[in-house]
Parts: C-alpha cells; structure tokens; sequence
C-alpha cells in the first residue's frame, strides 16, 4: 500500500483517539461537545471518493484489493481503521520450533476495563486476531474460529508494552490448533489456546 496512504491513515487515528479520550477523560461541556460534532460532521462531509467493495468480494484490480484487505480494515489491527490500536507484527518460533507471530502494543486508557488495565474482552479480540493470523501459516485452506479459550492470569497494564505470542499447537487436517501467551515485561499476564476449522465451501452452497 502506498506509504503516503499509511502515514495520513496513522495521522487521522492518532487524532481520533485523542478525541476519544477527550470526550471520555475530561469534564466537557454540552456546548463543547456539540462543536465537536460540528467539526467532526464537517470533516466526514469533505471525504469524498469511489465506494470501494468490502474486501473479501472478488476484484480484478490486485494492488486495490490489498488496499481493502481484512488486516488493513480489521477493527484490532487495521492500518485504515480509526478504532485500532498500532500493533508491531514479526515472525515467531515457538517452544518447539512451531510457526507463528509476535505483536508488540500498547494500549491507551480507551482500552480500559479495570483500573489501569486493558479490557478483557478487548484482550479476547486480540487474541482472536493474533491466532487467526498464526492459523494462516498452517498447510492448508484457511479456518475459521471454532473455539476461543483464555486465562487471564493477572490484570493487563494499560500504557504499557505488551507482547503477544502465538504458535500452531497442531494441524490435523481439518482442525487447527493455536496457542498464544501476552506478557508485560517477565509477567504473564493470560493466556489462550483457539481451535480453528477449514469449512468446506462448496457444500454451504
């Protein structure tokens, strides 16, 4: 994707997400918020382009489908989406030599559940996310989430690097198993094992 693109799309989020947390974390007036939304009504307005199609729909144009691929769009990791939160991807090995990925984040106070800590139904997506992608690496077609399972061992630090690890447990086939761990520093902080199914598209037509 056009690095222009990437940059003003991490520009915008930025801004968004300080707005986020101002309408969330400071004492606003219903004048204040009202121009807020005036502003934020008029910016919309001046967005103006070709409709693109949702991104699993067929296209012969290859340079814009990977511009509306899921993981650009995705609500947990997408370069484009303004809700998302910046995530650092790269290659794992995992404890004995399986494929998978890493992510390293951090997650501001929009993300937060309990006090100073990060939302566990916002760690679930992640997870969700992080092993969707580690089930990728498996031979085969591409599963589906069949079962999501996490222990939260200890409350999740906001503004606070977080690193996520995930492997392929086994492929057997149809069936596609995945761990993943999220650490602060030497802390684990949960865990997760997924169970993902390759579906068999012909027969659901």
């Amino acid at each position: 994707m056009d690095e222009k693109v990437l940059y003003a799309a991490s520009e915008l989020r930025k801004a968004i997400h300080t707005l986020a947390q101002k309408t969330t974390e400071v004492d606003l007036t219903s004048e204040q918020l009202l121009e807020a939304a005036k502003l934020v009504q008029s910016a919309s307005e001046r967005l103006q382009g070709d409709q693109l199609p949702r991104w699993w729909e067929e296209n012969n144009d290859t340079e814009g489908q990977t511009s509306r691929s899921y993981r650009n769009r995705s609500l947990f990791q997408g370069e484009l989406h303004p809700f998302s939160p910046t995530l650092h991807w790269d290659l794992y090995t995992g404890p004995d030599g399986e494929s998978g990925y890493l992510i390293e984040t951090t997650l501001s106070s929009l993300f937060e559940g309990p006090p100073s800590s990060v939302h566990g139904g916002y760690i679930a997506g992640l997870y969700d996310e992080l092993l969707g992608a580690v089930q990728n690496l498996a031979q085969g077609e591409t599963g589906y989430t069949a079962k999501l399972t996490i222990r939260y061992r200890s409350f999740t630090p906001t503004n606070t690097k977080l690193v996520f690890k995930g492997w392929i447990a086994q492929n057997n086939g149809r069936r596609i198993s995945v761990r993943a761990t999220c650490y602060d520093g030497t802390r684990l902080c949960s865990e997760a094992e997924a169970l993902f199914l390759r579906l068999d598209r012909q027969s659901e037509r």
